[in-house]
C-alpha cells in the first residue's frame, strides 16, 4: 500500500507457471476490496490450503475484552505505566478503548513468541514505544526500533520478535482499513511532496523467511475475525514462500521522519496526521519550531470538539498543554466536553519557540468506549486536575479578585 515491492521467485506474468528444482510453485493472490485494490501475489512451496484442523481460542483482555458497564462524561488519564508486563506479542496483548472503527491495546511483552497471529478484523499498526526487534512475516522479514510504527495488513500471518523478547506496543486495529491518508497521494498514488513524509520514509521486508527445517513440522496460526480467535492447524508450514511480488506488504515508519508544520500562529491538530482509517486518524506529535507570531500563543487553546474523541498517547518530552502527565499516560478527552490546557500553561508557553513533545494522538468521530482493563489503571482523579491538583493560573486568579 506504499510501492509496489518483489523479493525471491516471480515468472514473467503473473498466473503462470513457476518451477523451483522442477517443482511448480503455487501461486496466491492477496487482494483488497475484491479485485478493485491493491493486491499482491505470493508464490509458495506448499499449498497454503492444507489445514486440517480449528479449534478456538481465548485470550481475555484481547478476545474477548469486556466493556465498563456505565462510562460517565469525563476527562480521563489511563496509567498504562501500571499495566503489569506479561506474555509475548499476542498473549500479553490487552485491548483498552473500542469503537466500531477502531481498537485501541497494549502489549508489553516479557516471553519469547510463540506461534503465528492473523488479524482479519483490520489492518494493524504498532507504535513501538520501547524495545526493538524483527517482524516475521509470510510477506518476510522486518526489522523494527523503538519509536517505530509497524503497519501489518490485515489477515498477514506475522510474529514479532523483540530484542531479549522485551518491548512495549501501542497497537490500533482500523476497520476495515489503516494507511497513509488518501490526501496526501496525487491522482497516480505516490505519495505528494507536500505530504509530511515521502516513499523513503517507509521500509518493508529485507529478506523471506529462513524456516530451518521446519517446513515439514504441524503449523498453528491464530486467527481473529468478528473478534473471536481460532486456532488453525496445518500439516506443513504454510508461510514457506519462495518469492512475491505487489504492494500489499508490512512497513516500518520511524516518528522521527514524520515531517511536522508550523504557522504563523497555532494550527490545529489536523496537520500532525500521520495514518487515517474509516472514521478516526492517527497523528504524529514531534520536536519542532512553534508559532512565530510576536504576540502568538503557542499552547492549544481550549477546545469544544463536538464530533469527536480523542486520546493521546504520550511518549517523552515535555507536552505543552499538560502537568502531572507521564511517559506511556494514555488522556482521554471525549466529545461533549470542552478540553483544554491545564491552569497555567497557556500563560507560560507565550514566548517559546519550540517544543520538545513526543506523542501519539488518535481522534475518532464515534465515541470510545473503556474495557474493564483500561478502567483497572485509570487515575480517577484527572477530571478535577484542572481546578484541584495544579493550582490556578493568574488568568483564574485576577477573575476571581474582580481585576
Amino acid at each position: 500500500m506504499i510501492h509496489r515491492m518483489c523479493m525471491g521467485l516471480l515468472p514473467p506474468k503473473p498466473h503462470t507457471t513457476l518451477y523451483e528444482n522442477g517443482k511448480l510453485l503455487m501461486e496466491q493472490m492477496v487482494t483488497r476490496q475484491g479485485f478493485n485494490g491493491p493486491y499482491s501475489i505470493l508464490y509458495y512451496r506448499v499449498p497454503p490450503t492444507d489445514e486440517f484442523e480449528v479449534r478456538s481460542l481465548e485470550l481475555p483482555g484481547f478476545c474477548p475484552v469486556k466493556l465498563v458497564e456505565k462510562q460517565p462524561l469525563h476527562r480521563r488519564h489511563i496509567r498504562t505505566q501500571d499495566f503489569k508486563p506479561r506474555g509475548d506479542y499476542l498473549t500479553g496483548r490487552k485491548t483498552l478503548f473500542v469503537n466500531r472503527d477502531v481498537q485501541i491495546g497494549l502489549c508489553k511483552a516479557t516471553d519469547a513468541p510463540g506461534g503465528f497471529f492473523s488479524n482479519g478484523d483490520g489492518d494493524e499498526l504498532w507504535f513501538i514505544n520501547e524495545g526493538s526487534g524483527v517482524l516475521e512475516s509470510v510477506y518476510g522479514v522486518l526489522r523494527f526500533k523503538k519509536h517505530d510504527y509497524v503497519l501489518i495488513p490485515i489477515s498477514t500471518p506475522y510474529r514479532i520478535r523483540f530484542d531479549d523478547n522485551r518491548g512495549t506496543g501501542l497497537i490500533f486495529e482500523g476497520r476495515p482499513w489503516l494507511g497513509v491518508p488518501p490526501e496526501y497521494r496525487n491522482n497516480w498514488g505516490q505519495i505528494s511532496d507536500y505530504a509530511p513524509f515521502s516513499h523513503r520514509d517507509f521500509r518493508g521486508p529485507t529478506e523471506l523467511l529462513t524456516l530451518d527445517g521446519e517446513t515439514h513440522k504441524s503449523f498453528e496460526l491464530a486467527i481473529k475475525m468478528g473478534d473471536e480467535l481460532s486456532v488453525h492447524k496445518f500439516k506443513h508450514h504454510p508461510l514457506n514462500v519462495a518469492g512475491w511480488d505487489g504492494t500489499i506488504y508490512p512497513v516500518a515508519f520511524s516518528i522521527h521522519d514524520f515531517q511536522p508544520k508550523t504557522g504563523l500562529v497555532h494550527l490545529p491538530p489536523t496537520i500532525h496526521t500521520n495514518f487515517a482509517g474509516s472514521g478516526f486518524v492517527v497523528c504524529s506529535f514531534v520536536p519542532r519550531k512553534v508559532d512565530y507570531h510576536p504576540q502568538a500563543i503557542p499552547c492549544p487553546y481550549a477546545h469544544a470538539s463536538v464530533d469527536m474523541d480523542e486520546i493521546l498517547y504520550y511518549v517523552d518530552g515535555n507536552f505543552t498543554s499538560r502537568r502531572g502527565i507521564e511517559a506511556e499516560s494514555i488522556s482521554l478527552h471525549p466529545k461533549g466536553i470542552t478540553h483544554g490546557p491545564h491552569p497555567g500553561t497557556y500563560e507560560r508557553s507565550i514566548g517559546t519557540s519550540t517544543t520538545s513533545e513526543l506523542a501519539v494522538m488518535c481522534d475518532t468521530y464515534e465515541a470510545l468506549r473503556m474495557t474493564t482493563i483500561a478502567a483497572g489503571i485509570e487515575d480517577v482523579d484527572y477530571h478535577r486536575t484542572w481546578v484541584d491538583r495544579e493550582g490556578e493560573s493568574e488568568w483564574l486568579l485576577d477573575r476571581e479578585k474582580g481585576k
